[in-house]
């Protein structure tokens, strides 16, 4: 009798167990299955949502319905809710980006504004461009293209054919002063993000993009330098506004001493502050003084080297309170080629003081940063270079 109660009861115990199991293993799962749903309500909202205005439009519209226009829309529409720090890129843009991520530019090469009347101002010509070969100059006035007379109705219509490839070339009438000239130039080029020269033992390098190749042409630029005796280095960053933070760091490593993980040269961080990625320098870094030359236009990449180079007491920063542009964008392709260039983070120079917003302050802080197309007359370069010849 006893033996059998106790088989009773040890059945009973194994059965509470196994319920016991039954039921931890049930919790489980469901805290897991509610995890995985969390924020699905609104998600099958929102796609439900896009059915219906498909299938309304399908139903009612009167016309054509083109399903590439309508995905392309529907993606725009949707980065465009996240505000400036995402942008949609047809698969046409983002080849047309990734070329002139590493120089490859179309157009004609340059940058312009618009005049009262309506005409086109050039206010920059890039170094190389078939623009600058074919004697084109910053202040001259576009009046006609193609034999189309530029005006305030136009502009814009007038202004893509500077940089489009609809065509391989372009008819321009050009005005300086009272003198017109007619040109044809051909369409596309390869960006030269260097501008080198000495001036009284001092060194001038103008670094208008962080391209791939412009860490090895600097160093080129440096080793000359040396050879010839200066006794400083001029760096210009008025005009850069890059947002390619490795191959600014690789500049940069030829100006500063060497970084490790625990202390890099720039760091990003994410939305919560972590370090996803560092950027650290080598040894052998040049031992001259250095001055960087800044503007409202200095932004990211180039904001982040002025403001390592003093805060590794290698130079100072001349100019004005830079653009405070700290944040990294990422390019995401899409399956049908198309991207999304997303805010993925925020840099941080080696100081750990974030720029963002703020800008870069410079140790001389001037009015004017125009630049001058020839260096040896420019006011602020002068100024720096005084000051490393002191």
């Amino acid at each position: 009798m006893n033996r059998k109660i106790s088989l009773g009861i040890a059945l009973g115990i194994t059965l509470i167990m196994m319920f016991v199991s039954s039921l931890g293993a049930y919790f489980f799962i469901k805290n897991k299955y509610d995890t995985a749903l969390e924020g699905m309500p609104e998600k099958l909202l929102r796609y439900e949502y896009f059915d219906e205005v498909a299938g309304v439009i399908e139903k009612n519209y009167y016309g054509s319905v083109s399903e590439e226009t309508l995905r392309h829309a529907l993606t725009q529409g949707y980065v465009d809710a996240l505000g400036e720090n995402a942008q949609y890129m047809t698969k046409e843009e983002y080849t047309r980006y990734k070329r002139e991520s590493q120089g490859d530019m179309d157009g004609i090469g340059v940058a312009c504004t618009k005049t009262s009347s309506g005409k086109i101002k050039i206010t920059k010509v890039f170094e190389g461009s078939p623009a600058k070969n074919s004697g084109i100059k910053k202040g001259d006035i576009i009046t006609a293209f193609d034999g189309i007379e530029v005006s305030g109705k136009n502009y814009d219509e007038m202004v893509s054919k500077l940089h489009d490839t609809l065509t391989q070339s372009v008819n321009i009438i050009y005005k300086r002063g009272k003198k017109e000239t007619d040109v044809t130039i051909k369409k596309g080029y390869e960006a030269q993000s260097l501008t080198t020269g000495v001036y009284e033992s001092i060194g001038y390098i103008d670094i208008s993009e962080f391209y791939s190749e412009t860490a090895d042409k600097v160093s080129e630029a440096l080793d000359t330098f040396l050879l010839s005796g200066i006794k400083g280095v001029v760096v210009d960053l008025r005009s850069n506004s890059s947002r390619n933070y490795e191959n600014a760091v690789k500049t940069l490593d030829l100006f500063v001493p060497m970084t490790g993980e625990e202390k890099a040269a720039a760091s990003v961080l994410d939305e919560k502050g972590s370090v996803v990625k560092s950027y650290t320098t080598a040894p052998g870094e040049i031992n001259v003084p250095v001055c960087v030359l800044v503007s409202q236009s200095t932004a990211a990449a180039a904001e982040l080297f002025a403001d390592n180079i003093r805060s590794f007491s290698k130079g100072t920063v001349y100019g004005s309170t830079t653009a405070g542009d700290a944040l990294v964008r990422e390019a995401f392709e899409l399956s049908d080629g198309s991207a999304l260039l997303l805010c993925t983070g925020k840099i941080v120079p080696y100081s750990a003081e974030s720029f963002e917003n703020s800008g870069v302050t410079p140790d001389e802080i001037t009015e004017s940063t125009e630049k001058n197309d020839d260096f040896k007359e420019d006011e602020l370069f002068l100024k720096a270079a005084a000051s490393l010849l002191q």
